[in-house]
């Protein structure tokens, strides 16, 4: 029999713990957080065992921490991202959003319709002038009538001047809209960003293709025009926000306006509204009223499609 050096043998007498269980006594002290110190008051953390050393005889292992179980412990739900879509599509929302945005950035917006007028005034007026000379040289001076042929040139210049008026309108829709986009994701614009199109040629072919629907269907008893305008109201947006191709971008207009026809008919009849009063204020409150319902109208468009709005 091998003696065991630094131990006393037990005494027959002695009660021996059942097997599997530990000691009689104290539990043994927790161990203490590598380099940590003990809270304040508290006596010192009895000293750690070195790594692979065996306790001294008759002392048990102190106990080890506790693995963490998987799954158990749930991390915090992320933050929505800055601009995630939130529920509603309220009209009030939309202008009163617009407003907002009007009111922090008025000076761009105010100057780029400004421009957009002078143009528009400039142009026309020109052509108007043009047309109107043309038409007292077109007069005989004997019978006071018009010459023969003169009737075509004058319808024919009449046309191309309200094209052209409606063309240079449907521009400053464009970069209004464009500046409106702009806002909504939430940069800074300027008086440039109105003149900026990236697919001049597709909003131009949009513009057309919107006018030339409304034009006829308003020649048949208006209603078919106001419906086909109200439909095709967002085509600009796709054009210029998504690079859609015009038929497209009037096919991807419809379909949203058919998804949501109260809501954004409540949309239609708030901007209309508020051009109407614009117009009635010797055409000065539509520098307010036009960009503010092309703002509400963006959006509308971007919350339609669960897509960011800046705040």
């Amino acid at each position: 029999m091998t003696e065991n050096p630094g131990t006393t043998p037990p005494r027959d007498d002695e009660p021996r713990p059942p097997q599997g269980q530990p000691p009689a006594g104290p539990p043994p002290s927790p161990q203490q957080p590598y380099g940590q110190q003990p809270p304040a008051g508290q006596p010192p953390y009895p000293p750690q065992q070195p790594y692979g050393q065996q306790p001294p005889p008759g002392q048990p292992y102190p106990p080890q921490q506790p693995y963490p179980q998987p799954g158990y412990a749930q991390q915090p739900y992320d933050a929505p991202a800055y601009g995630a879509p939130t529920a509603g599509t309220s009209v009030g929302d939309a202008f009163s959003w617009g407003w907002t945005k009007f009111t922090q950035q008025v000076g761009p917006f105010l100057l780029g319709v400004l421009a957009y007028l002078a143009v528009i005034v400039v142009v026309s007026a020109v052509l108007f002038a043009v047309l109107l000379g043309g038409t007292v040289a077109s007069v005989d001076p004997d019978t006071q009538e018009l010459r023969n042929g003169a009737g075509v040139g004058l319808v024919f210049g009449y046309l191309l001047v309200a094209a052209v008026a409606f063309l240079l309108s449907a521009f400053m829709q464009a970069g209004v809209t464009r500046a409106s986009l702009e806002v909504a994701d939430g940069r800074r614009i300027e008086v440039g960003t109105f003149f900026r199109f990236d697919d001049f040629g597709k909003v131009v072919v949009a513009a057309l293709l919107v006018g030339l629907g409304t034009a006829v269907g308003t020649l048949l008893f208006v209603i078919p025009g106001l419906v086909f305008a109200f439909l095709a109201q967002f085509t600009l947006f796709f054009v210029i926000d998504k690079r859609m191709a015009p038929v497209d971008a009037i096919r991807a207009s419809f379909t949203l306006v058919s998804r949501n026809l109260s809501t954004v008919l409540l949309l239609f009849l708030g901007v209309y509204a508020a051009n109407l009063v614009g117009s009635a204020l010797c055409g000065v409150g539509q520098l307010v009223s036009f960009p503010v319902g092309l703002l509400a109208t963006t959006w509308m468009y971007r919350r339609l499609q669960g897509e960011p709005v800046a705040p």
